[in-house]
């Protein structure tokens, strides 16, 4: 299975050598939501060749810190659609089809702020996929708050129009659902396109080399094997400890059958 390691893309060309000798390709995350905005056409073919020129594979992380398309703060909600779309121009600027996003779903919304939420969600993400799509871009849901896959799934199937896929996020469900794996790829693995690969204990989201915490990683890896196309699958760790999570993940049987 082939694996991607998540670059800042504030940092990329400064991380991007050390990731490909280690034998990794690049999931190019857009943390620096104000860097993303003002990043230059030039400098987004620059990475592109980069990539390209390496014979490299790449995805993205869209913009996600304090965004939120379905915000009840219309401004709010202005701004993030604008840097979604942004992410989307991005992604497809240094060759990737895939971008990542957050939902910035909340389970502490009361049951009024809630509906009002979800409908804002059907009523503005079709805009944003419809954009992702004109640039040959498949935008995948994270999990990240939600308690439930049926949470995620709901999200995903109230967009009219559809193109909206499924990245499972193995620390956000140990850290923040009491459901196990199994029960989260029983129900969304026919959308799944990515994985983001990280551990904790069960409490905090440490973002920890997988085999650090408590995730069941051997029965994720029994889930997917065999699977072709396999999903997209990045570590959300340093280096090095996407370096030790490989080396984890590759020693479990099933992934050795």
């Amino acid at each position: 299975m082939n694996y991607h390691v998540s670059v800042p893309l504030h940092e990329f060309e400064k991380r991007f050598d050390a990731v490909v000798r280690a034998g990794f390709d690049p999931e190019v995350r857009m943390t620096d939501v104000e860097h993303m905005r003002g990043v230059t056409p030039a400098e987004i073919a620059r990475i592109g060749k980069l990539i390209a020129e390496r014979g490299r594979r790449t995805f993205t992380h869209g913009p996600f810190l304090g965004l939120d398309a379905a915000s009840l703060n219309e401004h709010i909600a202005r701004y993030s659609a604008e840097c979604l779309e942004r992410g989307c121009e991005v992604t497809a600027g240094v060759g990737g089809s895939v971008m990542v996003i957050h939902s910035n779903y909340s389970p502490f919304y009361s049951r009024v702020g809630f509906r009002a939420w979800l409908a804002n969600w059907s009523e503005r993400m079709p805009a944003i996929l419809a954009t992702a799509r004109g640039l040959g871009v498949t935008v995948a849901l994270a999990n990240t708050w939600e308690e439930r896959p049926e949470v995620l799934a709901h999200l995903v199937d109230i967009v009219s129009g559809g193109g909206l896929a499924v990245c499972l996020d193995t620390g956000h469900i140990n850290a923040f659902s009491r459901l196990p794996v199994r029960r989260w790829w029983r129900s969304l693995s026919d959308r799944v396109i990515a994985l983001h690969l990280h551990d904790n204990d069960g409490f905090s989201d440490d973002h920890e080399a997988p085999g650090r915490g408590t995730f069941d990683f051997p029965a994720l890896v029994e889930c997917i094997r065999g699977i072709d196309p396999a999903p997209l699958a990045t570590f959300e760790v340093e280096l090095a400890g996407a370096i030790e999570g490989r080396g984890y993940l590759e020693g479990l049987p099933a992934v050795r059958g």
